[in-house]
């Protein structure tokens, strides 16, 4: 089943700075999947690229790094050099940043959609604008350890006041709310502190993982099935399966248990974090590169999803969420 495709989460800068040049195929000792040559192969025409930036004191030696919550000039400058790289590939013609409904709606371009992993780059809601200005229009409060502004699937806590204030000013100007890495009482808070559609771009389900707080709820599923928001696939293998290699029929079911808690196929997509942190080697084989995505669908076509429905989980489903944020933005 041949489909355009939106990924919903991949780390291209942070991929670039430890991994070598997106570009460009990946040569030996680059031990990675993702490139804009894979990704075109793969007919992916939209990506939501992400500024990911990693708190603590070795990552702070890294061009992605910063020391510690409290460190917005760290945050910032690691922040700042991946927007650059993006902006950079935009002024060679590599792809389109999107900031309005017609960039998003461009396919002769390679489109790149900025989400922010983590909002510590931002210094507090007043700031909100200048990012908003750069091109972001997707924003996790935090990544798992937890920021100024909200608690991490790795630590805990709810949002602080300064994140309730970042809230309504991602509100303000149309920046969807991604909640894949907070902890249970952030993703509550904030459910409490927007009545604006919420997405959780690369989490999988929790009912086949544990405990784990990094992988999404029941309840919480049907919370962003009720805002109209979406849940996207994350093929990490360690997150799909437990004490074993994942496999394909494991991405499925995810899929399935997702899309039977929400009760229609409007809430499933991809957002696959390929090479985000892990090789290919740690994907489920037969989905270790972007060229592979098209599986997924074969699958799902064969367990009797119709074609309307695997072209919602391929694309139309981000597509429907993003252009909506879009034409509300003020």
């Amino acid at each position: 089943m041949s489909l355009a495709w939106i990924d919903g989460h991949l780390d291209l800068a942070y991929i670039a700075m430890q991994c070598g040049d997106i570009r460009r195929e990946p040569v030996n000792g680059e031990d990675r999947c993702v490139s804009l040559p894979a990704l075109r192969r793969g007919n992916v025409g939209v990506i939501a690229a992400t500024i990911f930036v990693e708190m603590g004191s070795d990552a702070s030696t890294k061009p992605w790094g910063y020391r510690d919550a409290s460190d917005w000039t760290g945050a910032n400058r690691a922040a700042e050099l991946q927007m650059s790289y993006y902006e950079t590939l935009e002024s060679e013609g590599l792809v389109r940043i999107v900031r309005t409904r017609e960039d998003l709606a461009d396919e002769s371009k390679t489109r790149l959609l900025i989400l922010m992993e983590g909002a510590d780059p931002i210094r507090d809601a007043d700031d909100v604008a200048r990012w908003h200005t750069r091109g972001v229009r997707m924003c996790g409060l935090t990544w798992a350890l937890g920021s100024r502004f909200a608690g991490g699937n790795s630590n805990g806590g709810g949002l602080t006041a300064a994140g309730r204030d970042v809230v309504a000013a991602f509100d303000s100007l149309g920046i969807v709310h991604d909640a894949s890495h907070l902890s249970d009482a952030a993703f509550d808070d904030l459910v409490g502190a927007t009545t604006r559609p919420i997405v959780a771009s690369h989490s999988n389900a929790r009912t086949f993982m544990g405990s784990n707080q990094r992988h999404i709820r029941d309840d919480q599923v049907r919370e962003i099935t009720r805002r109209g928001g979406v849940v996207g696939l994350n093929l990490y293998g360690k997150f799909l399966a437990v004490d074993r290699p994942a496999t394909l029929n494991d991405a499925l079911d995810h899929v399935e248990h997702i899309a039977t808690l929400a009760e229609c196929d409007d809430v499933c997509v991809l957002g696959s974090d390929l090479d985000g942190g892990f090789g290919p080697a740690s994907a489920p084989e037969g989905l270790r590169g972007p060229e592979h995505f098209e599986a997924l669908t074969n699958a799902l076509a064969s367990c009797g999803w119709s074609a309307t429905a695997c072209s919602k989980f391929a694309h139309q489903n981000w597509l429907r969420v993003w252009n909506a944020a879009l034409a509300e933005r003020r």
